[in-house]
């Protein structure tokens, strides 16, 4: 995100010259599977999870980048009045330029998207904003908890896994105490 922030603040996305100068590089290098440190890159993977700390809130988010659905869905835990759009502003950005950097890369060729005929592509420039689409009916932390992270990591594994998200299920106390033994266990 400080990566996409920098991106941001130098380039306007009216500027033609985008490919121009070092920032962009930096990111597609990224997109490009030169700076990841799982080393795949972007073009041979389904979804993108993006874990975006919302610094004027103390808060986690997760945002998972859809290459099918051109879309940005975003997972937040807590709800609350002037919450959403701090939290929109953040990732607004994001969806900026994101679509800038994986035209100037040649992604949509390696991914194979027919930008012509793709239903959620044909009717935009792939310079276009991508969507952004906050996620409903699950779990939320209880105000004041800061409990943003488990629920966060929560959210990417059951997404990862193809589990749903079920509140009933959601106990943030018993998630602590399961991700604690995975990390002492990982590190015996």
């Amino acid at each position: 995100m400080n990566i996409i922030k920098v991106v941001h603040d130098v380039y306007s996305v009216d500027d033609s010259n985008l490919t121009v100068g070092g920032q962009e590089a930096h990111l597609n290098e990224y997109i490009n599977e030169f700076r990841m440190h799982a080393v795949v890159p972007w073009h041979t993977v389904k979804d993108i999870y993006i874990l975006v700390n919302i610094k004027e809130k103390y808060h986690w988010v997760l945002a998972v980048l859809s290459f099918f659905e051109r879309c940005i869905f975003l997972y937040d835990s807590y709800e609350s009045s002037g919450h959403y759009p701090i939290v929109l502003a953040k990732i607004e950005k994001l969806a900026e330029i994101i679509p800038l950097c994986l035209q100037a890369c040649d992604f949509y060729d390696k991914k194979e998207i027919d930008l012509q005929n793709h239903p959620r592509y044909k009717d935009k420039d792939s310079s276009d904003m991508f969507d952004v689409l906050f996620e409903e009916n699950f779990p939320q932390q209880s105000s004041g908890s800061l409990n943003c992270g488990v629920y966060m990591i929560t959210y990417a594994e059951c997404l990862f896994y193809g589990h749903k998200i079920l509140s009933t299920d959601f106990d943030p106390n018993a998630l602590c105490t399961r991700y604690a033994a995975l990390l002492f266990d990982y590190d015996i």
